[in-house]
């Protein structure tokens, strides 16, 4: 290449790069213009291939609902908790916590929120004992509704009925003992192998150490 022919290639260079600096948007424009021109007439020849669109759905939306044996899974547990105990008879309605441990400091704070089921119990889904206890109080006024959660099951009866309810379906049993018993004494069996429910709360007109058990079995359930 001659210096002649060198030089004004560098000079067409300069005023490109001045061009560029000096008027940015006319000269991104001006390409842009011959991108979209160049591109039209490459796609009308068919040189530039046709591009595809995937309707199929991203992963991370897959992600952001559970797959249907996930929910399965999430109603079925649901479905298996008691979250209200109802004793008509006895004026006992109130709400049912389930801790997930059964540690001591866990129990307490849950029995300040209502009846309580011990978590290494049976549940509803289960051929097992549920095991449910809560407060009970002589007090008319109480600070805390959960303190008189069981008040009158003491007067419970052969034969009442109790009636469980989950977030979807109602269970039902009937009373067949009520025992007045040590508390060393009221341990409960939860392996029973049939569908059991136990109710205690202690004798708020006795002895500290005195608790009411009930026992109930079960008689059927339905949907709410």
């Amino acid at each position: 290449m001659n210096t002649y022919t060198h030089q004004k290639n560098t000079g067409i260079v300069s005023d490109f790069v001045h061009m560029c600096k000096t008027h940015p948007v006319l000269v991104g424009s001006l390409w842009f213009g011959v991108f979209t021109v160049l591109f039209g007439i490459s796609l009308s020849l068919g040189i530039v291939p046709k591009i595809e669109r995937d309707e199929s759905p991203t992963v991370f939306a897959d992600m952001q609902k559970p797959l249907p044996k996930q929910e399965e899974k999430v109603t079925e547990l649901k479905s298996a908790l008691p979250e209200r105990v109802i004793v008509e008879r006895l004026g006992i309605d109130t709400v049912v916590v389930n801790p997930l441990s059964s540690d001591i400091a866990t129990l307490d704070a849950a029995l300040l929120q209502g009846v309580v089921r011990h978590p290494l119990s049976g549940d509803l889904n289960d051929e097992s004992n549920m095991f449910l206890f809560g407060h009970s109080t002589g007090f008319r006024v109480v600070q805390n509704e959960a303190f008189k959660a069981f008040n009158g099951l003491r007067n419970a009866k052969k034969g009442d009925l109790i009636r469980v309810q989950s977030s979807t379906d109602e269970y039902v049993y009937r009373v067949t003992n009520v025992t007045l018993v040590d508390a060393q004494e009221s341990l409960v069996s939860f392996a029973t192998g049939k569908k059991k429910l136990t109710l205690t709360t202690c004798n708020s007109f006795g002895a500290k150490e005195e608790r009411y058990v009930v026992e109930a079995d079960f008689i059927g359930s339905y949907a709410l």
